[in-house]
């Protein structure tokens, strides 16, 4: 079964090491924002599900992944600079991570991850490369 938020401004946490989680939660907390942990089992299900936005539990199957990732759920540009300062400065350092979009709402956790880890990686070969 999947689970499902029902925040405003919301992050929702995948495979984070418990001490970073601990730090996150702590800095949602200042900002006012909702942070959740999302267990392996709702890889599976949309984003939208899983922001308690879209009542289709269906979750697909063979969605796991092991990688650390935050999604950003209607928080603002200004906000969001902020706080990513901010997890700079507590030296929590997270690779993968989404903004949500009208798009990518629709995808599940895991092809979201599918496609941010690809740009991610993307990104990291054309630094290397000059």
């Amino acid at each position: 079964m999947c689970f499902r938020g029902n925040k405003m401004a919301e992050i929702l946490m995948f495979n984070i090491e418990k001490s970073k989680a601990v730090k996150i939660k702590m800095l949602c907390r200042k900002f006012f924002m909702e942070a959740t942990e999302v267990s392996k089992e709702d890889f599976g299900c949309t984003i939208s599900y899983l922001l308690g936005k879209s009542e289709d539990r269906e979750g697909a199957e063979n969605s796991d992944f092991t990688e650390e990732m935050l999604f950003f759920a209607d928080v603002n540009g200004g906000l969001l600079s902020i706080f990513l300062d901010r997890l700079k400065r507590k030296k929590v350092s997270v690779d993968l991570k989404a903004v949500k979009t009208e798009t990518n709402v629709n995808y599940t956790a895991y092809e979201l991850y599918r496609e941010i880890s690809a740009e991610h990686e993307a990104m990291v070969r054309g630094k290397s490369a000059h």
